[in-house]
C-alpha cells in the first residue's frame, strides 16, 4: 500500500495542531545583588521581592548565580523534560521513516505513521505548584500534646567543666 492511501484525519500528528505559544514562559529580570552579603543582609525581604516570572541575580565571587520561584522552577522543568521527549521521540520518527523508504510495503508505513502518532498523543507532562508548606492537623497537635514534655530550659541542669 502506497503512503498516498493515508489521509491525515485518520492520525492524530497530522490533525492535531499545537502552538509554541502555549509552551512559552516569559521570564524578566528581576532583583540584582552584587554580592552575597548584600543578599543576606536582605534577609526575607530578598527572597520575597522576587516576584513569579522574574530571574534574581546574584553576583559572587565564585560566580553568578539565577534564584526562581518554584512555580517557575517547575514550569522550566516541566518544559525542558517535554522538549527531551520531544526530542527521543523524533528520533525514532527518523530511524522509522528511513526504514519505511528502504522498504516501502505496508507494514513499514504503518509503523512510521503510529511512531509518529504516539509523539502526538503523548500527553505534555505535567508541571506541579510545588511543594506545599508543613502543617500540622489539630489531631497532630492533640496527639503531640499528650506526652506531657514540658521543656523549660532555665530548669535544665548545665553541665559544669
Amino acid at each position: 500500500m502506497s503512503p498516498e492511501k493515508y489521509n491525515a484525519a485518520s492520525y492524530p500528528l497530522c490533525s492535531q495542531t499545537s502552538t509554541l505559544s502555549s509552551w512559552s514562559i516569559d521570564m524578566v529580570p528581576g532583583p540584582y545583588w552584587s554580592s552575597f552579603e548584600q543578599f543576606r543582609t536582605g534577609g526575607l525581604n530578598a527572597l520575597e521581592s522576587i516576584r513569579i516570572g522574574s530571574v534574581a541575580t546574584l553576583r559572587s565571587k565564585s560566580g553568578a548565580f539565577r534564584i526562581l520561584r518554584d512555580e517557575d522552577f517547575q514550569r522550566l522543568w516541566g518544559l525542558a523534560s517535554e522538549v527531551h521527549r520531544l526530542q527521543t521521540g523524533l528520533k525514532f520518527v527518523i530511524k522509522a521513516a528511513k526504514v519505511a523508504l528502504k522498504h516501502p510495503d505496508q507494514e513499514h508505513v504503518e509503523l512510521l505513521i503510529q511512531s509518529a502518532s504516539m509523539i502526538a498523543q503523548a500527553p505534555e507532562l505535567p508541571q506541579r505548584e510545588g511543594h506545599e508548606s508543613f502543617h500540622l492537623t489539630p489531631e497532630e497537635l492533640a496527639a503531640e500534646s499528650d506526652e506531657h514534655l514540658d521543656l523549660q530550659t532555665a530548669e535544665i541542669p548545665r553541665p559544669k567543666w
